[in-house]
């Protein structure tokens, strides 16, 4: 790889890892948004949709985290691998150890793989639960009694 596709590729990284660092703001806030909000219901008034909100923030908060993990463990594996290859040199694909290589490449882009799945994963369950959470507001609101609401 040459120094502009090096680059080129820690640049994406890096932007990725600050897209999920910032969702992972996200769905902080948004969990803390919906306990100020509800702080006042009674379990029994609280319409289930805002819960199931929460819960997706939370799925989603956990997903960055997993995410985060997966791609540092693809960046150490990454990191050996561009090591050994250095060590062993052109020689490696046509010895012995030509599959040990290939299986360090596959781990990278297994592990490359996982950590882009929890992204995106993160990012829909963000959507989803302010889908829920915005659900839940509309069921509760259609519940008070028309002369709660301020005129």
């Amino acid at each position: 790889m040459d120094d502009r596709a090096a680059q080129l590729t820690f640049e994406q990284l890096k932007g990725q890892s600050q897209f999920a660092y910032f969702q992972l703001g996200v769905a902080a806030s948004a969990i803390a948004f919906a306990i100020h909000e509800t702080q006042n219901l009674r379990l029994a008034d609280a319409p289930w949709p805002i819960g199931l909100g929460a819960g997706l923030w939370a799925l989603s908060f956990a997903l960055g985290c997993f995410g985060i993990q997966a791609r540092q463990g693809a960046l150490y594996i990454n990191a050996a691998y561009l090591q050994t290859m250095q060590q062993i040199g052109p020689a490696a694909y046509h010895t012995d150890l030509s599959d040990l290589v290939e299986q360090m490449r596959n781990d990278v882009e297994a592990s490359l793989s996982r950590a882009g799945l929890r992204f995106g994963l993160q990012m829909w369950a963000l959507f989803a639960g302010a889908l829920a959470y915005v659900a839940g507001h509309i069921m509760h609101m259609a519940a008070l009694p028309a002369n709660s609401l301020p005129h």
